[in-house]
């Protein structure tokens, strides 16, 4: 079904819609008594489609139309993919065209800026390239039961993302933040501009809730916990910190506990490093590696928080990797005043991300797991040490490598870093980086810009949000 979009409404009602096809206007039914028959009859408008059916009628004779020259609007409208047309997506290069003859690249096409909402547009580009999530969303036959007008919507603007046959080769998803801004409570709205990865965040979470995910910690109940979802270890050391002026005073032992969390992203820490002033008085840049910000996951660095006069100390080692992991690179410190941000360059590789020293040892069950998975035999295997061999030969160096899928970027706006400057957040912008895998061309996408840009680019630019896809994912996966 297709979402009404409020403000081209004249009935303000999602029920038996029909659409003139002349000027784009929405109307509840089509008989005698209807808006739309007046419609007909005073602007001499008398072509109309139901947005459910895709059925198209003359109005106000009421008949059904039907000719193949319209085909092409149908197509726009409901854009669909077989199972071919969806394997197909990652190894096309072929361009289309938009009713007016200009070309662009199916999956790679600008969104309009509804004033503030770069945040939403660059989420939707890194999401709509992750090959699982967007094959499902793309057959709307895996989510026909839902009853959430956010998923729907979702769905929607992904299979415009990569359609053929878009009437322009710009896509508006006003559909899918009027369903944001309904179910967010006016959070996520038009006009208000926010922080990436809070919306991201949001947005996975509610889509998992909206597709019957279960609620609790339980992992695969939703095509979002099979994409994303990754398990960390925390072990935790508290004590109650030391008194104020206390001298000499005994301290608490500490007390040790440990627990398997979840996650859909990991956030990494930034670490502050001096700006320095170039020979023109330029602010130079500080660079670190991704390895660096890494080793709060190589379970040996503890990090310390003192909360409510409780000193706590965090050690973390990542128990499974997810298919496409998420790393968000906390930019931004928020106070009662004022919003900072980080604009240290984290260098990371495009290709061939290791990660196999941060990941601890798998259990049995995980290894026999993942032999089923692969259909290895493993019913002679007795000793662990073998059972990982056996891994290890099935999937090779690949269980824990990692390709870029999408980076986001945050821009600083300008005059950051002098006295009266704006608010990072509110005064700045976003840009997402995607690849098509077919030519392996990277492109950058700022709403309506898209440009192609090399890969050498991409890792000195301030990422904010990165998505990693597993190299022993199969093709289309």
């Amino acid at each position: 079904m297709c979402l009404i979009s409020i403000s081209r409404s004249v009935t303000l009602s999602n029920q038996n819609v029909y659409a003139c096809l002349v000027c784009g206007k929405y109307f509840q039914g089509r008989g005698r008594s209807t808006h739309a028959y007046t419609h007909s009859v005073q602007h001499s408008h008398h072509v109309f489609i139901h947005l459910e059916t895709s059925k198209i009628y003359c109005l106000p004779d009421n008949y059904e139309v039907v000719d193949s020259s319209l085909d092409d609007i149908k197509r726009a409208l409901f854009p669909s993919y077989a199972p071919r047309d969806m394997a197909a997506l990652d190894r096309n290069t072929t361009l289309a065209r938009d009713q007016y003859g200009v070309a662009y690249l199916p999956g790679f096409v600008g969104l309009n800026n509804l004033t503030s909402t770069d945040y939403l547009n660059v989420t939707l580009h890194a999401l709509a390239h992750v090959a699982p999530l967007r094959d499902f969303f793309l057959d709307p036959t895996n989510y026909a039961g839902c009853k959430s007008p956010l998923v729907l919507a979702f769905g929607e603007v992904i299979r415009r993302l990569w359609s053929h046959d878009n009437f322009k080769s710009a896509v508006s998803p006003h559909e899918f933040l009027q369903a944001v801004s309904i179910a967010s409570n006016k959070r996520f709205h038009v006009g208000q501009q926010a922080e990436c990865i809070d919306f991201m965040s949001w947005l996975l979470n509610s889509l998992h809730v909206g597709l019957g995910g279960s609620k609790k910690k339980k992992a695969g109940t939703s095509i979002i916990h099979k994409t994303f979802q990754g398990l960390v270890h925390v072990h935790t050391m508290t004590r109650e910190a030391a008194a104020a002026g206390a001298a000499g005073g005994a301290r608490e032992e500490w007390e040790s506990s440990g627990e398997d969390v979840p996650f859909l992203h990991l956030r990494l820490d930034i670490p502050r490093t001096p700006l320095f002033k170039d020979s023109q008085g330029g602010n130079i840049i500080p660079q670190v590696s991704l390895f660096t910000v890494l080793s709060k996951f190589d379970g040996q660095t503890y990090t310390d928080a003192v909360r409510a006069g409780q000193l706590s100390r965090k050690r973390y080692t990542l128990r499974r990797l997810p298919p496409y992991l998420i790393f968000h690179l906390a930019r931004f410190t928020k106070n009662n005043f004022f919003v900072e941000k980080n604009p240290t360059i984290v260098n990371f590789p495009v290709k061939n991300l290791e990660l196999k020293d941060y990941v601890g040892s798998k259990s049995v069950k995980e290894l026999k797991a993942v032999l089923n998975a692969h259909g290895v035999a493993h019913a002679d295997v007795v000793e662990r040490a073998e059972l990982e061999a056996r891994v290890r030969d099935v999937l090779g160096a690949s269980l824990s490598k990692y390709d870029l899928c999408a980076n986001i970027c945050h821009d600083s706006p300008p005059g950051q870093g002098k006295e009266g400057q704006m608010d990072p957040l509110q005064g700045g912008s976003y840009r997402v980086h995607v690849q098509n895998r077919a030519s392996e061309q990277w492109y950058e996408i700022q709403d309506l810009h898209v440009q192609e840009t090399m890969p050498q680019l991409i890792g000195l630019s301030e990422s904010y949000i990165m998505i990693f896809r597993r190299k022993d994912l199969p093709a289309g996966q």
